[in-house]
């Protein structure tokens, strides 16, 4: 790995920095401040951005919201007590104080499954036939909700691409095995993630397109309905490598573009719904997801959901009861 650099030769980590700028002393650098980290990541996850198609951004208002992806009145509120809702928060302080598990934690709704990705005239044009009327699974509502899980999608890849100049600190003060091993694991991280934020960028494009032109003849879905508000809200976007039976849809590791889904679960205004969405084109990969949901019985159905939404989303909001 050529550990043994020259001072002005390229650093051995691959930052394309040279190696006195970069990691020579860094066993003796001061390591960076847990508070350091957690302001960092705050801040990356809270850039404002509008999620409308880049040619409607002339019309922004200019103020970026805190936009729910599930919504709060109708929904939220349903499944809280006190105003609350568990859900899980990754941040520093909540790994470290349990061991690095992820534990939920009472958060307030209005707080619950908010991201800065809209401005407040976009949030409003383009989502109000499903935040102001029933859900009766439209395609144009159907694909909303897929445009929302998608748009957070792409935003939370973007902000995790960004964190990329501190991970690549967290080995200061650290022997050199240890900084050997924490850069390949960025590297190997940081791979994985430009793969998927790149596959996100051109699925949003697609998603853009289809809600520029109001066409919504490919959009797929299949809804689930529950009688009450479903106890496990979330909403996001997915690229599903294998069926409920553990058949594998597709290889996650391939270069060529995949197949997504995205996945919404709230209260419809009549009835509770669980809503699978996703493109025409993706029908191979997601029609073959959708029919091991078809084959479960009626009492594996729920536990299955709440197990998909637990194992790949961290867009989960939880009824505390």
């Amino acid at each position: 790995m050529g550990l043994g650099n020259k001072r002005n030769e390229k650093c051995w980590c691959g930052s394309g920095r040279k190696y006195r700028s970069c990691h020579l002393g860094r066993e003796s650098q001061a390591p960076v401040k847990e508070w350091e980290a957690e302001k960092a990541l705050r801040d990356e996850f809270r850039v404002p951005v509008c999620s409308a198609p880049s040619d409607w951004h002339s019309d922004c208002s200019g103020r970026i919201i805190r936009a729910h992806t599930v919504p709060r009145a109708g929904s939220l509120n349903r499944i809280a007590r006190d105003g609350h809702v568990y859900a899980f928060i990754p941040t520093i302080e909540n790994l470290s104080s349990n061991n690095g598990i992820l534990e939920p934690v009472l958060l307030g709704v209005r707080n619950a499954s908010t991201f800065t990705g809209f401005c407040s005239v976009h949030d409003d044009a383009i989502f109000a036939p499903v935040e102001k009327a029933p859900f009766t699974a439209t395609p144009e509502q159907c694909f909303l909700l897929g445009y929302r899980g998608m748009a957070r999608e792409r935003y939370t890849k973007q902000s995790s691409a960004r964190m990329s100049p501190l991970r690549r600190l967290a080995d200061r003060g650290k022997k050199i095995d240890r900084q050997v091993e924490i850069q390949m694991l960025n590297e190997l991280f940081e791979y994985g993630l430009a793969a998927g934020l790149n596959d996100t960028l051109a699925q949003m494009n697609e998603y853009a397109a289809r809600l520029k032109s109001g066409d919504y003849s490919d959009v797929r879905a299949y809804v689930i309905g529950t009688v009450g508000p479903p106890p496990v809200m979330c909403s996001a976007g997915w690229l599903p490598s294998s069926d409920f039976e553990g058949t594998e849809l597709q290889d996650i590791a391939q270069s060529k573009r995949l197949g997504a889904m995205t996945v919404t679960s709230m209260w419809g205004g009549e009835k509770g719904v669980v809503v699978f969405q996703w493109l025409a084109q993706d029908d191979d990969v997601c029609r073959a997801f959708v029919d091991s949901v078809v084959r479960l019985s009626d009492d594996q159905i729920g536990p299955a959901l709440v197990r998909l939404m637990f194992e790949h989303f961290e867009n989960v909001h939880i009824a505390p009861a």
